[in-house]
Formats: C-alpha cells, structure tokens, sequence
C-alpha cells in the first residue's frame, strides 16, 4: 500500500510538470525547447551544477552526444557553462534565468503549494513528521540518485541486490477473496 501511495503522488507530480511542459513549449515560440532539450536542462539543474562528463554520465549518452546537447541548449540561451576557479579545463553547466523563467519554476511551486495544504489539513506534530520522513527518504534511502549527486559510481552489489527483489507496486496482486 505504501508502494503504491508513493508512485500516485510521484506520478501526479509528473503529470503536473509534464502538462505545465507541454503548455511552455506550445506557448514559448522560436524560444521553445523540445521535450528532450527540456528533460536535459531538467537534469543539469537537478544536478545542481554538473560537468558535462558528469551529465553525459547520468542521461547514459556519450560525451560528444551529450555536448551536441548542451550546445543546442547554449545557442537558445537555456544553459551555460561556467569555468572552474580552479581548474580552468574544467566547465561546469547550469540553467540560465531565461530556463528558469519560462520552464523552470512550475514543479517547485506545486510543491510549495501541496506542503501548504498539508500544513492546513494536518495538525503540526504530523506535518513535522512527515517533514522528518521526508528528509529521511530524501537523504538516506534514495542512494542510486545520491550516489549520481555526490559523483560517485553508480551502484554497489548491495543496492544491486536490493532493487533486485523489491517487487513492482504495478504487479502486486490484490489479495484473493474467499
């Protein structure tokens, strides 16, 4: 049941971005992207400031597919690569106030929007444990997606191991009646 509550909010959240997408892209004329340039800038910034190695690396693409990308994406205005202060050979890519205006802000609003009527809807002792779950969830338990964050190889055997027994919410069956 948890399972299958969790894919019904995570699917919702989906299909609000993905109508708020498809909106955009109609709506934004020669500044449109398609939905796969939409989906890569989504990534570049979900992963808050990636090489374009590391973004080639998490879209599983390689580096010269990855780059013809990113260069679409720069030539609309939608990304841009920042220099290392360190390492000058080093880039680093980000979304541009231009994403964020037109695409960019949509999902997070939701967000805010859906916290605040939990916020009214439940008294504070759940809305501060769910808060708490929540952080959990995010910190802890979503290792394959933290790993892609910190930079670090993709799975180890255990994380393997796991996913590979944890049953598809889509295929659990209901119980039978007697």
């Amino acid at each position: 049941m948890l399972a299958k509550n969790l894919n019904a909010i995570y699917s919702k959240f989906k299909l609000y971005y993905y109508r708020r997408l498809f909106r955009k892209v109609r709506a934004s004329g020669k500044d449109s992207l398609t939905a796969i340039e939409t989906f890569c800038a989504e990534a570049i910034f979900g992963l808050n400031r990636p090489t374009l190695s590391q973004f080639a690396n998490f879209i599983n693409v390689s580096q010269p597919n990855a780059a013809y990308k990113v260069a679409n994406l720069e030539r609309k205005g939608f990304v841009r690569r920042i220099k290392s202060t360190e390492d000058l050979r080093v880039s680093y890519l980000e979304v541009t106030d231009k994403y964020m205006d037109i695409y960019g802000s949509g999902d997070r609003r939701y967000a805010g929007i859906i916290a605040r009527r939990i916020a009214r809807r439940f008294p504070e002792e759940d809305v501060d444990k769910l808060n708490e779950i929540l952080t959990v969830v995010s910190e802890e338990l979503m290792r394959e997606i933290n790993r892609y964050l910190r930079n670090e190889p993709a799975l180890d055997e255990e994380t393997k191991i796991e996913m590979s027994v944890i049953p598809d919410p889509a295929e659990e069956a209901a119980p039978e009646e007697l």
